[in-house]
């Protein structure tokens, strides 16, 4: 495995990444929460694709935070990047509670995909309309 190249000078474009991180991350949990109403909108395949992607994402956060972890380590850094990490700091860890979110719901959703309704027997999908009615009243 190749050594790690730390990015000693780089917090500001962390901080700029990750925002437009954070705002995509947002903006894909709120359309995957409108499809709590209606999971059968999504198939298998969207579904593992989001596992997926949001799998591989949680991996980068980590080594997002070991350099911001690196970068607070330094006894040199100025107040104004002690506070600029700080910055960052809060970003990650709204973006890890995102992510764990979005890997949550992606469970959820994957019990009522159109490819979980159309393999269910007319028994199964009853019964659910029976459950679903009675859990409303």
């Amino acid at each position: 495995m190749p050594e790690r190249i730390w990015h000693t000078s780089k917090l500001e474009f962390f901080i700029d990444h990750t925002r437009r991180w954070l705002a995509d991350v947002k903006e894909n949990a709120e359309a995957l929460a409108e499809a709590r109403t209606k999971p059968h909108v999504l198939a298998d395949t969207d579904v593992a694709r989001v596992k997926r992607v949001y799998t591989d994402q949680a991996g980068d956060l980590t080594l997002f935070e070991e350099q911001a972890e690196k970068w607070g380590q330094l006894p040199d850094l100025s107040p104004s990047r002690r506070q600029k990490l700080q910055i960052l700091n809060d970003q990650l860890a709204e973006l890890r509670e995102l992510n764990k979110q979005v890997l949550a719901l992606a469970d959820e959703l994957a019990q009522g995909t159109i490819d979980t309704v159309m393999a269910a027997s007319e028994a199964e999908l009853g019964l659910a309309a029976l459950l679903g009615q009675q859990s409303g009243a």
